[in-house]
């Protein structure tokens, strides 16, 4: 009887990773038609692929939320005991996501994937026009059918509960504005300080190549470890990454004629693309063939554009060749000079442009309009001038325009409300993990002047980036860095290099 069992869990494993992998191939192919859509799909083609990703979005629904699912994880979890780490991970992540998937209808899938696509356009083009009027319409029926899908996918305390966990795990509007709480008085205390300090800029007198931007920023992901034979790099109005397979991790940059972001964004992406390379392929083509959660996703792209690539350290060993790209910029500057430039704070407008201290409260802004819009104590129509009010409250900014202001980012057009907080955590779990890492190698400094970042990549490979979707976000932190998340090294880190 024992044998009997263990050959039909073994079958019900089997079957589920089959099932695992199909659904995996159409989202990768779903991936690649949102990628085409923002790298180089024809304005004119916006509208038939709306369609053609509401029906694919239809055909995933349909395949993850099959019955068939629910009994293979029924028959499997009633021997979770018996089956491997990996096995048991593969039974935790499809029973999370059936359970969420089956929530939703199959026509509220398509409809709000159909939406998200035309909102994509629409904010194209009304960033370029700097004209929140020209996509409100589309924001409002985003934030009506995000209540909706809170509602299906059901909460205790709060509608935004319900979005925060699809992409954190157990993430609680609490618990998240608790951690606002504890970081915003440091933080404000670290700005303050900040503003003493004698400001350094870039002055440029000529415009960057973009060309030369692009190899350039290449340059860096190779150093970083970056390959190329499993993904590329193109242009987007806004940088991402994405997986369109196993071996096929792609990043895209933004290259502007004034601007030193290309560096960052490179590493920025190049760090997420960086964790999902790593990823064993013992586990490749299945649910667990991804990062485990967007907070521990983003603690590797701003670990890398961060705590590494504006650390002086670095920039001593990498900062000739930055002279040799653009000798005309750069040759009568010194690398103290271009790192002191580079970790300016500065508060600004864009928060993909933000310096370490004062980047927390752009999230905190944009997690403060979506707890609103979701409790319905503001409206769409408010959302500018709250928006302005905000960046003049935290910032004594006064914002120019929309473009600059509530238009600056592609996320509500996505429909990926509850995703910005993701941002802050990301901040919160580098820090710690790099505090981590120099606990381990305390001789950091001198590899990273070295330009051998092999060691660091290996190390994250080793803890973080081979187990993909294995453990939930919070063990994870804690078998990296021994403890549950605090805020304090995030702080910690902040007050030593800005501070002392």
């Amino acid at each position: 009887m024992n044998c009997k069992a263990n050959t039909d869990e073994k079958t019900a494993i089997q079957k589920l990773l089959t099932i695992s992998q199909e659904i995996n191939e159409l989202n990768n192919i779903e991936a690649l038609m949102h990628w085409d859509q923002e790298v180089c799909m024809p304005p004119g083609a916006a509208g038939e692929r709306a369609n053609q990703l509401a029906t694919i979005s239809r055909v995933i629904h349909q395949k993850e939320t099959s019955p068939v699912i629910d009994d293979l994880l029924k028959e499997s979890e009633l021997s979770l005991d018996k089956l491997s780490e990996k096995d048991r991970a593969l039974v935790r992540v499809m029973r999370r996501n059936y359970n969420q998937k089956t929530k939703l209808p199959e026509e509220f899938v398509a409809k709000f994937s159909k939406l998200t696509s035309q909102a994509l356009q629409c904010w194209i083009d009304a960033r370029k026009n700097s004209d929140f009027k020209q996509f409100q319409p589309f924001l409002e029926k985003i934030i009506d059918m995000s209540l909706q899908k809170a509602e299906y996918l059901g909460y205790t305390d709060h509608p935004y509960d319900a979005l925060l966990d699809l992409y954190e795990e157990d993430l609680k509007t609490d618990e998240l504005a608790e951690v606002f709480e504890t970081i915003k008085t440091p933080l404000i205390t670290i700005l303050d300080k900040c503003r003493q300090l004698k400001i350094h800029k870039f002055s440029f007198e000529k415009p960057f190549d973009e060309d030369k931007q692009s190899e350039f920023s290449k340059s860096i992901l190779r150093k970083m470890g970056y390959d190329f034979n499993r993904g590329r790099e193109d242009k987007s109005p806004h940088p991402f990454t994405t997986s369109l397979g196993h071996n096929d991790r792609r990043v895209t940059n933004r290259f502007q004629p004034d601007s030193v972001d290309f560096i960052f964004s490179a590493f920025h992406e190049g760090g997420h693309a960086l964790y999902e390379q790593g990823i064993n392929k013992s586990i490749a083509g299945s649910h667990l063939d991804t990062g485990v959660s967007l907070g521990i996703h983003e603690s590797q792209s701003r670990l890398w554009e961060n705590m590494i690539g504006r650390s002086l350290a670095f920039w001593r060993h990498f900062y000739p060749e930055l002279q040799k790209a653009f000798p005309d910029h750069f040759n009568a500057m010194s690398v103290n000079e271009f790192v002191a430039c580079i970790n300016q704070v500065k508060p600004g407008f864009i928060r993909v442009d933000a310096d370490e201290v004062s980047y927390n409260f752009h999230v905190l802004i944009r997690f403060e309009l979506e707890k609103a819009l979701l409790e319905k104590t503001i409206t769409c129509d408010d959302v500018p001038a709250l928006w302005n009010r905000k960046y003049k409250e935290y910032f004594g900014l006064e914002v120019p325009d929309d473009a600059t202001g509530v238009l600056q980012d592609i996320h509500w057009s996505h429909g990926s409300i509850g995703y910005f907080p993701t941002y802050t955590l990301g901040n919160l779990y580098s820090a710690q993990i790099w505090h981590t890492y120099q606990q381990v190698n305390p001789d950091y400094q001198s590899i990273l002047e070295n330009g051998d970042l092999t060691m660091i990549r290996e190390w994250l490979c080793d803890n973080i980036y081979r187990y993909g979707a294995i453990y939930p976000p919070k063990e994870l932190l804690k078998r990296v860095t021994g403890r549950d998340l605090s805020a304090e090294y995030l702080i910690n880190y902040l007050q030593q290099k800005y501070c002392t």
